[in-house]
């Protein structure tokens, strides 16, 4: 009989026993999808740690070590899976309790129209036999379905990320004036260096409403129009310094393409903040914003129709 030394042995039996833990786990959560979902197509979604759910890859993520929702203090803010069963077009959600060992019916905000989680698996006959044990290869593109709203393949080079629930959001790595993928990672940026590289698409054109029209009318030194926009000049004096900052509003209300309205501020751009202008415009109840130079004012138009046109491509338009 060979004896190991007592650290090695510890360590094997301790992950003996995780493996045990983790496989026993995967284990329940395959059968009570199985069960669940029983003739049905449907597939499993796990919290993720960058967005709000991704398709479960293997029997590992559907361990106790992956399946975890995130937390803001002893609150949960998401489920640890979630199972997707029978159509795309209108599918039904259940989620996972560690203490009932399964899968129950309904989801957060689930009986609130179009506020449900993001689906972002594809329901498929016989799920569990797709995945792989531990490791899987990642997939080329991305499967994103707002509750009672559009759907997506959106492919990784875009860097997509997504939220649904109370406020889905959608952001693209990307940067005007061409928005074409960017070339570095969005995360490996400096915290000032993100905000001039994304695209970020909230369902909530509300807000973007009651800003408008909340809007003050002060320190408007100049009217006019410019580039097929009500152009407004501001003068204001900086609490920092005492300077006098100039700053340029736009603003139109529709032009003709489903564009319900478009506002865009810049300041005097600098060395620092040479991206000063912040756009924002609403298309299809989507609220679009991203930030680009002065200089790319006078294609206002261009930008919006590049955006939409990506959108457009990413839709997915068969949800049977």
């Amino acid at each position: 009989m060979i004896s190991l030394p007592k650290p090695i042995g510890v360590c094997l039996l301790t992950m003996a026993f995780l493996g045990a833990f983790a496989g026993s786990t995967s284990f329940l959560v395959t059968r009570s999808a199985e069960e669940t979902a029983g003739s049905q197509p449907y597939c499993i979604q796990i919290a993720d740690g960058t967005s709000d759910y991704r398709p479960a890859r293997s029997w590992l993520e559907l361990s106790a070590f992956a399946m975890r929702a995130t937390r803001d203090g002893p609150l949960y803010m998401q489920h640890h899976a979630i199972l997707v069963v029978g159509s795309r077009a209108d599918p039904m959600l259940y989620h996972w309790t560690y203490r009932h060992g399964g899968f129950v019916p309904g989801v957060l905000n689930g009986k609130v129209e179009g506020r449900g989680p993001a689906v972002t698996c594809i329901p498929v006959r016989s799920f569990v036999a797709t995945l792989a044990i531990v490791f899987a290869t990642s997939p080329d593109e991305s499967y994103v379905k707002y509750s009672g709203r559009e759907a997506y393949r959106i492919p990784n080079v875009w860097q997509p990320k997504w939220n649904g629930g109370m406020r889905p959001t959608l952001q693209l790595g990307t940067t005007a004036p061409d928005f074409r993928p960017l070339r570095k990672r969005w995360d490996g940026l400096l915290l000032g260096e993100r905000d001039d590289n994304w695209l970020f698409i909230e369902w909530n054109p509300e807000w973007l409403l009651s800003v408008m029209s909340d809007s003050s009318n002060e320190n408007i030194v100049e009217r006019g129009m410019e580039y097929g926009l009500s152009k407004q000049k501001s003068i204001t004096r900086s609490s920092k310094d005492g300077r006098d900052l100039t700053g340029y509003g736009y603003l139109t209300y529709g032009d003709g393409h489903d564009i319900n309205v478009t506002m865009i501020g810049c300041g005097m751009p600098s060395d620092a903040v040479p991206k000063s202008c912040q756009h924002r415009f609403i298309n299809k109840g989507r609220h679009f914003y991203f930030r680009h130079r002065l200089e790319d004012v006078p294609d206002w138009r261009g930008m919006q129709q590049r955006i939409v046109a990506l959108m457009d491509a990413f839709e997915v338009h068969d949800m049977r």
